[in-house]
């Protein structure tokens, strides 16, 4: 869960369950190498962690979290739809929370109908805003734009 104080993730966890929200509800266990020349690569472990009427739901709702009545409008990408979640957290020291220091973060997906990417963008102790939808994802826009269209994945929206 990227919201609440005393939650805590690493970034790779935040970003496989993610991936297996792209993924249908399917988790795959994050890997390094996708393949040495001349062998044969073990297939990675998967696990069923939401079933498939819950994981559309969660990518209703995260959609929402992007379109112009969510936090994340910034996320938005022209002609494709994003799914994805806003986070800002207060940093914890070594005598509780740290006065005016955040880190900024949001994931998501796209195109949300057919997820081809998920991206994670956290921003440590941003300045002049700390909020996940103003700082970080406008980053993801960018990240994922250009990965779109190296990727050569077509638009699933009629740009209006």
């Amino acid at each position: 869960m990227p919201i609440g104080q005393g939650v805590s993730v690493t970034p790779l966890q935040l970003a496989s369950v993610y991936g297996a929200i792209a993924n249908r509800g399917v988790w795959v266990q994050p890997h390094l190498v996708d393949h040495v020349q001349g062998e044969r690569p073990p297939a990675p472990k998967t696990r069923r962690i939401l079933s498939a009427g819950i994981d559309r739901t969660l990518v209703q709702m995260l959609k929402g979290v992007v379109s112009d009545t969510g936090t994340a409008e910034a996320a938005s990408i022209p002609g494709y739809s994003v799914a994805g979640k806003t986070g800002t957290a207060q940093k914890p020291g070594p005598h509780g929370y740290e006065p005016g220091k955040y880190s900024a973060t949001f994931v998501g997906m796209v195109p949300a109908s057919n997820p081809r990417l998920v991206v994670l963008v956290t921003v440590d102790e941003p300045h002049n805003a700390i909020f996940g939808g103003v700082v970080a994802a406008p980053a993801f826009a960018q990240i994922a734009s250009f990965d779109l269209q190296y990727l050569e994945v077509p638009p699933d929206l009629t740009v209006r």
